[in-house]
């Protein structure tokens, strides 16, 4: 096997599967190299909206085009035509990334550990792993710093959750549509909430959800998912078909600093997860596609990844949500209830103009919001 790549993917996640799948597609001759070694398969959903059809929709698990927010003020009904509400199985995605790269004559996939990377010289990166050496001319590494973890002053709340796919005997959802949030039952003092996939009347994903700066234990979860489905749900025999459960950071932390020359950081270790709601499905694909564009086009890798304006937003919202937790019920509802949904995904793809930007900001406007506008400006 040559040991010699263009390009060197560390983990193949949600970041390394779209910039594999976007290089194979838009350069099928580069020498493209991806090494995981991806012990444990873990099951997760990767939800997203997008217009109409989209890429993935071949492997799309379900989709929606009906939506509801619900709180202790009533329920807010979401149409969101022309968006579609979508979820894909990571390992289905994974294993389609994966699939392509063993089909390329020029790439190729190692089930490895990275164990440090040391520069040749400036145009050749040396990648020492438990099975051999790689040289490679630029890194993408998907490994968060373990500065990250030890960093005091950027904002940082975790959005960690635990959720059951349940089936039951007799009908109870509605398989057309989901729920983003319902506060109707939350755990006092933080911003939780419960998010419902429903893939049938009587199959469904439940996860109890936090954002909050501290975890909780896995029984806190299991206490609430019990009493929802009991109490909310109104079910009373069901059967636990799947679990999962995650924590993804949502952060002002700055990850420009780990990068270096040649050797870039991807996805989450990236800043790639949108720091106000966590999502990055969709946020990553259109990420590695610029990443993918500037690499053809001898531009520097980072290029237009991140606008200024937006990262301000994600920073007022998220030093909310952080110093006031409880009031998160009442920001969001402000949110829904005073925007359509169809500005509010635009709003977070990061595709509205200035005014509307200014005019969803002044939606949610109360003297805690825009001391916190200010407060990240400086």
């Amino acid at each position: 096997m040559d040991h010699h790549f263009d390009i060197a993917i560390i983990g193949l996640g949600c970041a390394g599967s779209h910039i594999a799948l976007e290089l194979l597609q838009q350069c099928p001759d580069i020498k493209l190299v991806v090494i995981d070694n991806a012990p444990i398969v873990l099951h997760k959903k990767w939800s997203y909206w997008e217009k109409d059809s989209g890429k993935w929709d071949h492997m799309t698990l379900k989709k929606w085009n009906y939506g509801l927010f619900k709180s202790a003020q009533g329920i807010i009904e979401l149409d969101m035509n022309p968006y579609v509400y979508k979820t894909i199985n990571s390992v289905d995605f994974i294993a389609f990334a994966k699939a392509k790269l063993q089909q390329s004559n020029h790439s190729s996939f190692i089930n490895s550990t990275v164990t440090s990377i040391d520069k040749k010289n400036e145009e050749l990166q040396i990648i020492n792993h438990t099975n051999g050496i790689i040289h490679a001319k630029v890194i993408l590494d998907s490994r968060i710093d373990n500065q990250f973890f030890k960093d005091q002053k950027a904002i940082t709340l975790q959005q960690h959750f635990k959720g059951w796919t349940i089936e039951t005997t007799d009908d109870h959802f509605n398989p057309e549509c989901f729920t983003m949030m319902d506060y109707s039952l939350r755990d006092r003092g933080t911003t939780s909430f419960t998010y419902i996939l429903p893939y049938s009347t009587k199959k469904a994903l439940i996860e109890f959800t936090y954002f909050s700066p501290d975890l909780v234990m896995d029984t806190t979860y299991e206490e609430y998912l019990k009493r929802y489905i009991n109490e909310q749900l109104n079910i009373k025999e069901y059967k636990i078909v799947e679990i999962e459960k995650g924590i993804i950071p949502m952060t002002t932390y700055n990850f420009d600093r780990h990068h270096s020359q040649n050797i870039y950081k991807i996805g989450t270790a990236g800043g790639w997860v949108k720091p106000s709601t966590g999502y990055s499905f969709k946020m990553t694909e259109k990420k590695a596609a610029t990443l993918v564009r500037n690499y053809i086009n001898g531009l520097p890798l980072l290029t237009d990844l991140f606008t200024k304006r937006f990262s301000i937003y994600d920073s007022s919202m998220l030093s909310v949500l952080h110093d006031f937790n409880d009031d998160g019920p009442a920001f969001f509802l402000r949110l829904y209830d005073n925007n359509n949904i169809q500005r509010l995904f635009k709003f977070l793809d990061e595709e509205t103009n200035l005014a509307e930007e200014i005019s969803i900001m002044q939606s949610m406007t109360s003297k805690r919001m825009i001391k916190a506008f200010f407060k990240s400006l400086l």
